[in-house]
């Protein structure tokens, strides 16, 4: 097991800086997603999509869904996973990305979004700026 960080008296793991934290068949580590990936595949797709580089989350689950009729949902799915790893500068491994794209949809969607939960932190994706109090102007006489 990876050396853990003790935060607010709770243990997190440490970040892996240029690999994956979270294995692929590690779905039950986070029931949530699990059970998302499990029964709402497009929508969980849809919410990594948005996290990753903002695309719009219902346009992905739609589109996902859509090719899932046609068995070309992992094309979208390359993409997303590839724009994943480099985000977080994951070292490439193409060959794998479409293997696990393509064969084991489920498990790569849930993995990605236990990846993206780790590693947003206690806030999220949040885009936060701490608060600052306002100066308080003095006019001279």
């Amino acid at each position: 097991m990876d050396e853990a960080n003790v935060e607010d008296g709770r243990r997190k793991p440490s970040i892996h800086a240029n690999d994956w934290n979270e294995s692929l068949c590690g779905c039950f580590s986070d029931l949530k997603i699990c059970c998302c990936g499990c029964w709402c595949l497009p929508r969980l797709f849809g919410e990594n999509a948005e996290k990753i580089d903002g695309s719009s989350c219902v346009g992905m689950c739609l589109a996902y869904w859509l090719l899932a009729h046609c068995d070309l949902c992992w094309v979208p799915h390359l993409m997303k996973r590839k724009k994943l790893r480099e985000k977080f500068h994951f070292k490439e491994d193409t060959a794998m990305d479409c293997l696990v794209a393509a064969f084991c949809a489920p498990c790569a969607v849930c993995q990605e979004a236990r990846e993206l939960k780790l590693r947003a932190g206690p806030l999220g994706n949040a885009n936060v700026a701490p608060i600052r109090r306002q100066p308080i102007v003095a006019y001279r006489k």
